[in-house]
């Protein structure tokens, strides 16, 4: 192999000499020698590749990947009284989407239990379980009633506090109202910083509706999550500093 290349490259260079000597354009080697060795590459680029439809699609998830993270590291530049570890999801039940995640970093990266944790978008859960290299997170989505997260919805001069601790078709619960409410559609609703986990003033979503408990004695406020729970691929842990 070393010699037929060696050969060519010879070649390469005689022709370049003649090619010079009666004046042809005189990048026509370069060209050439540059053909020769990347046509192997380009030959199989041109296979895996094959249409324009799988490189859009790498596309996409390449951009859909940056804005995520730049979104994460916005809301956490909001948080200045805490430091960040950033972490990618790794792990993920099928069975039980909306309840728990698993992240790639955990007390070797100075991650606790009951730290919360930030998608690019709002709040996502805390830290239940930690190993050397990965921890688990509890969503706020999941269907364990003892998940509670005190959350306050600020409307004009008025504050508006609950507790977060529902999850339904697609829409977050507060319950334990704190007072007579009317309609508080598209208000956002955040953290409160009650209960010595979460960080007050951290987004969770938009109200989108009002209704009654099945004993028709109490208020449910509905909460249209911010982040993707779909979708959750990077995340960041919040330390306290």
């Amino acid at each position: 192999m070393k010699i037929k290349s060696f050969v060519a490259l010879i070649i390469i260079y005689v022709l370049s000499i003649i090619l010079l000597n009666n004046n042809i354009n005189i990048l026509y080697p370069y060209y050439l020698l540059k053909d020769l060795i990347f046509f192997p590459v380009n030959a199989i680029d041109n296979n895996i590749i094959e249409s324009n439809e799988f490189k859009d699609g790498i596309e996409l998830e390449k951009n859909k990947e940056l804005e995520e993270l730049k979104k994460l590291n916005n809301i956490s530049s909001t948080l200045t009284d805490f430091d960040k570890v950033s972490a990618c999801v790794i792990e993920r039940n099928k069975m039980y989407w909306f309840n728990t995640i698993t992240i790639n970093k955990g007390k070797s990266s100075g991650i606790k239990e009951n730290m919360a944790v930030v998608s690019g978008d709002g709040l996502i859960g805390r830290v239940i379980k930690v190993s050397s290299k990965t921890s688990e997170i509890k969503l706020i989505t999941t269907n364990d009633i003892n998940h509670k997260i005190s959350v306050m919805i600020k409307k004009e001069n008025d504050t508006i506090y609950g507790i977060l601790s529902g999850y339904n078709n697609n829409l977050l619960e507060i319950t334990s109202i704190n007072k007579d409410i009317d309609n508080l559609d598209n208000f956002n609703v955040y953290t409160s910083g009650m209960g010595g986990i979460f960080p007050s003033g951290i987004i969770i979503g938009k109200v989108k509706g009002i209704k009654k408990d099945k004993y028709d004695v109490s208020k449910i406020i509905e909460v249209e999550p911010s982040s993707n729970f779909n979708e959750l691929r990077f995340v960041n842990v919040l330390i306290r500093k």
